[in-house]
């Protein structure tokens, strides 16, 4: 996930590893903030890659600076993070989907289809498993547990929603 973040914030101008970090925060902070030890990784990966390029710069006080931008090949190795496959677990689920909504701008119409497509049989998933747990007479969950999975399934419905009018 962070790899995509990461090429989303420097598709239009190069930036310093903590400038990407900052943007990362101001931008997306909500639902991550990465630290320099998660971010200097993937950058690296992602130099391996040949997602990425770097150059130094040294600075009127005479400290060097490294500078990532995005290569010819940033946004084919984007949409490949992009669509790997979303985790099975519902809390990294909803993480790794808020910031793939929050980067679709940079895929094509035709992918972001595909993706809010796919999203949807996931959530349709997330419902049907969620809907057998409440009425599982075997599970027998208590009034706190009824409670949280009813709203989840409100959740569930909402993000519904909000996606398909992306679509």
């Amino acid at each position: 996930m962070i790899e995509i973040l990461i090429l989303y914030i420097i598709h239009k101008r190069e930036k310093t590893l903590y400038s990407i970090r900052k943007d990362i925060i101001e931008l997306f902070g909500t639902f991550t903030k990465p630290s320099i030890g998660t971010i200097f990784p993937a950058l690296k990966r992602l130099l391996k890659e040949d997602a990425v390029s770097v150059y130094e710069k040294m600075s009127d006080g005479g400290k060097k600076s490294s500078y990532y931008s995005l290569t010819k090949k940033g946004l084919e190795v984007f949409k490949k993070y992009f669509f790997e496959d979303a985790s099975d677990n519902p809390s990294l689920f909803y993480t790794q989907l808020q910031a793939r909504l929050g980067t679709m701008g940079l895929l094509k119409d035709v992918d972001r289809k595909e993706f809010i497509d796919n999203t949807l049989k996931k959530i349709e998933l997330y419902t049907f498993e969620v809907e057998r747990k409440i009425k599982d007479e075997f599970l027998e969950p208590d009034y706190y547990q009824k409670s949280l999975y009813e709203k989840t399934l409100k959740d569930l419905f909402n993000l519904k929603e909000f996606i398909t009018k992306l679509n």
